[in-house]
């Protein structure tokens, strides 16, 4: 019994070991041509991993979308906890990946209106089977309710991998602990459209992609802001009042291999704005992925090994 308890551990190692290499070197791919092109809204196939949580009652034919996630795996992504034990809110269940523009329906391919010709397929509609949010989460207005504000989705099945379906990938488990303070960072996602004084546009639709600064956090304490307690988990952004995201938007950086970005990882996730409605910037907080990279990766390797 000892030796086959041994047995069942090396196996169990060695998959982690090697899921993890496999993790690391097939996500996040990264075209420089688009990275520096100047545009806000995205390509079809740029930022392929951000997912649109579906909220829906088995009665109800219409869901409701309040966050986004961020594809980790072919059967895992990661969001914010508060989006799945949100009060006075169902359970998500289901994400919709490879949305390229919001509309009404959900198994609609779109083409850019621009002369590029650009279109995109039909998103991927995939069920949620199991929901894990973080154990050290604690609803607002509990403490510290920013600072373990991450659950991790396991996916029914896999999404097929396609131009427009992708997995980002974690942060690198042997780099520099950055807190990338008073860095310029990239950020992508789709706007929140509910905002009365806003006259919507055609390109407010679609996924975008901008850039933010990171703040300290005793930036974010000076300012007349809410008050909240942030920690060593998070980070403090600030962007224009138009660049409203949903929550679980990433946030995300690159790895340089040989002089060239070789793919793009998350550094964190959105998770709320912390700054008053008067104020002229939206300061909002970020919840750092690289705290969490053991969590989420026992987690996949618990929810696959139970299979």
């Amino acid at each position: 019994m000892l030796v086959r308890n041994q047995a069942y551990l090396l196996l169990w190692v060695l998959l982690y070991f090697f899921s993890t290499i496999h993790m690391q070197h097939e996500c996040g791919k990264v075209r420089e041509s688009q990275l520096y092109n100047g545009e806000e809204i995205t390509e079809a196939d740029e930022y392929t991993w951000i997912g649109r949580v579906g909220h829906r009652e088995s009665s109800n034919a219409y869901p409701e979308f309040k966050c986004l996630s961020v594809l980790v795996n072919r059967r895992f992504a990661i969001l914010p906890a508060h989006c799945v034990i949100e009060p006075g809110s169902i359970e998500p269940t289901f994400i919709l990946f490879g949305v390229w523009r919001v509309n009404e329906g959900t198994d609609l391919g779109v083409c850019r209106p621009d002369g590029n010709k650009q279109c995109s397929p039909a998103p991927q509609m995939v069920n949620i089977e199991e929901l894990v949010v973080h154990p050290r989460h604690r609803r607002s207005p509990a403490p510290g309710f920013l600072q373990y504000d991450i659950a991790l989705a396991k996916l029914v099945q896999g999404v097929e991998l396609t131009d427009f379906v992708q997995p980002i990938c974690l942060p690198p488990a042997n780099g520099i602990e950055d807190n990338y303070v008073a860095q310029r960072l990239e950020m992508a996602g789709f706007k929140i459209l509910s905002s009365p004084e806003w006259r919507l546009q055609e390109d407010d639709y679609w996924r975008h992609k901008v850039s933010v600064h990171s703040a300290s956090l005793q930036f974010c304490s000076s300012k007349n802001m809410i008050r909240v307690q942030l920690s060593e988990n998070n980070m403090c952004a600030v962007r224009k009042k138009e660049d409203n995201f949903f929550p679980g938007s990433p946030l995300m950086g690159f790895e340089v291999v040989d002089g060239k970005p070789r793919n793009s990882y998350v550094i964190g996730i959105t998770i709320g704005i912390i700054s008053l409605p008067d104020a002229d910037r939206d300061t909002f907080a970020v919840l750092r992925i690289l705290p969490f990279r053991n969590w989420i990766l026992k987690n996949i390797q618990a929810g696959l090994a139970a299979e």
